[in-house]
């Protein structure tokens, strides 16, 4: 099992975004789910927040789990690696009091997406799986799944999020078979959430220093359990392509901090600040 750090907090390696306009067309909703990247390329907007997705992915990786080495990071100091140019990169904003904050991002790999036929990471950390077979273009892995919150239950429905915004964009591009490479201690957990089975025996990864093993989504599957939570949310998502759609509200202090804070109130908001906690992480390795 990766590493934990406890000394470095969840509230620590979230990223804020000041002056991120993610929320001026719903100002009062709590989070926002979209599409931020695309083959190493940010879209429109979104340019600062996909940045700062990099240096989340590091600081959860490298300081908080000890699942990459820092000599694995690139030149810039962050996890960013060849299969960000090959990948759709997801994020699910939190509209916190101190800005718009990063709680949670995944990457889709996609085998030729740049252009190039070359290994998932999957197949070449599992070759004897693939060597009669390869994998074919249009195939994908999940990747560098990272949810994080100080509330576990927010934690937990960040998670979700990524999930249900991974499964509207399978449902809608003609993509191929998908897997993921987990820590062993996860299948157990992502098997509640999602339609999965084991290809094969864990084994240990140099590159994510620990045993992991790999696993293959039941796409159609997947999405069923995903409806039967939420019977409309992949329609929504599938309807916005990408775009930023939102959930849930803020709470009424921050509304009220909001509001003063808009009319140039001279007395103060107190915000309360949430109490730190620690789940089990929701991480997803490969990639």
């Amino acid at each position: 099992m990766s590493r934990i750090d406890r000394s470095v907090s969840n509230a620590a390696v979230i990223p804020v975004i000041v002056g991120s306009p993610a929320f001026l067309t719903d100002p009062e909703a709590r989070l926002a789910t979209g599409i931020i990247g695309i083959n190493g390329v940010a879209l429109p907007g979104f340019e600062d927040a996909y940045h700062q997705h990099f240096e989340f992915r590091r600081r959860v990786y490298v300081e908080q789990t000890g699942q990459l080495d820092p000599s694995d990071l690139s030149d810039d100091g962050t996890d960013r690696d060849a299969d960000d140019a090959r990948s759709v990169t997801f994020a699910v904003l939190e509209n916190a009091p101190e800005g718009v904050r990063i709680v949670g991002v995944a990457r889709t790999i996609i085998k030729g997406a740049d252009g190039v036929d070359r290994p998932l990471p999957v197949e070449e950390f599992c070759p004897e799986l693939f060597a009669e077979d390869p994998l074919d273009l249009g195939s994908v892995e999940v990747s560098r799944v990272i949810a994080r919150h100080e509330r576990v239950a927010m934690q937990e429905l960040v998670q979700w999020h990524l999930f249900a915004l991974m499964s509207s964009y399978f449902s809608s591009h003609d993509v191929g078979r998908t897997f993921a490479v987990i820590e062993p201690w996860l299948e157990r957990h992502l098997a509640g959430v999602l339609a999965i089975s084991r290809i094969g025996e864990p084994r240990y990864i140099e590159h994510y220093l620990d045993y992991n093993l790999p696993v293959e989504f039941d796409l159609a599957g997947s999405a069923e359990r995903i409806t039967e939570r939420n019977a409309t949310i992949l329609g929504q998502l599938v309807a916005a392509d990408g775009a930023l759609e939102y959930f849930g509200r803020i709470s009424r202090v921050q509304r009220e901090a909001a509001a003063a804070a808009a009319a140039g109130s001279a007395v103060p908001a107190v915000v309360a600040a949430p109490t730190p906690s620690f789940s089990a992480e929701a991480v997803v390795e490969g990639g």
